[in-house]
């Protein structure tokens, strides 16, 4: 579309089919509420192979002046599928929703206001709240390489005996005011055009995880802000996948992308960009087997 929106929301899915449609109505309902002829929500679906392409088509159907819904043949990412919606509906401020999350419509004017305070900020992220309505840890401070690699290899315990790091902010329950964070968790992040105009949306290198702790350290580095305002909350529906046992194959595409991050900001490129590659070569292969007899070979 040529003309600029006033508020575009975002939804990626993939095999969301249990709470996307929850989160859509979240958005559609503040489209109507306050942005009725100036919002949209599009929703870009990875090539669910669960019931996201029926949702959408429904949605598309009954909402068809602000909904646009997407349904890829493949799974391009998550970042990559933001920045294709970004250029689908080009708006002055873009909401980015997990397809897990559920919000009331007023949160979205304190959100959009805080955004709006300063020319230099980039991305405000709300409060968000488990199930049971427990503040999830979701601001957080960029992570260093030894804090990464002794958690992964040594368990949070252990890491934080021989490597004290204070990775969440422990003062997020006592604020009732907005401030800086270095960043938040991509699951509810409002983003400025003039942000995204200078310097785009996601980095597309990063295929799932990663890409908003990316985001937020660009931002700071091109001289924007990343507030969090926990005046307002939405709902996050969360289930930590990545950590669930000690190997799957989304904990391996979590170390991928995590290398990819340090390989990016870090002066030991070259050192990690031989294991970044080992392990994309294992996804690929998706299974860690193969992966074992690989590295032995190159060992």
């Amino acid at each position: 579309m040529s003309s600029r929106r006033d508020v575009t929301f975002i939804i990626v899915s993939y095999n969301s089919d249990k709470t996307l449609e929850a989160s859509i109505n979240s958005c559609l309902a503040s489209v109507q509420k306050y942005y009725a002829n100036t919002g949209a929500v599009v929703v870009y679906d990875n090539a669910s192979s669960d019931n996201c392409p029926q949702i959408i088509d429904n949605f598309a159907n009954k909402y068809s002046s602000i909904f646009i819904g997407i349904k890829s043949n493949e799974n391009i990412g998550f970042g990559k599928a933001n920045n294709k919606a970004v250029q689908l509906s080009p708006s002055k401020t873009y909401f980015l929703i997990n397809p897990d999350v559920v919000f009331e419509p007023e949160i979205v004017n304190t959100l959009t206001a805080t955004l709006n305070s300063a020319n230099d900020i980039a991305i405000v992220c709300p409060k968000l709240l488990y199930l049971d309505k427990s503040i999830q840890p979701s601001i957080r401070k960029f992570p260093s390489f030894t804090y990464f690699l002794l958690r992964n290899l040594l368990g949070e315990r252990l890491q934080q005996r021989f490597y004290p790091f204070k990775y969440y902010y422990d003062i997020a329950p006592t604020l009732d005011s907005a401030v800086e964070v270095n960043w938040a968790i991509g699951a509810f992040m409002v983003v400025s055009q003039d942000y995204v105009d200078r310097y785009g949306l996601f980095d597309e290198r990063f295929f799932l995880y990663f890409e908003d702790v990316s985001l937020c350290v660009d931002a700071w580095l091109n001289g924007f802000r990343v507030i969090f305002q926990p005046q307002v909350h939405a709902l996050h529906m969360y289930q930590r996948v990545s950590t669930s046992s000690k190997f799957n194959y989304m904990k391996l595409l979590h170390t991928v992308s995590a290398l990819r991050f340090f390989a990016k900001y870090r002066p030991y490129k070259k050192r990690w960009q031989l294991l970044t590659h080992l392990l994309e070569l294992n996804l690929s292969l998706k299974s860690p087997f193969r992966f074992l007899l690989l590295t032995r070979r190159w060992s």
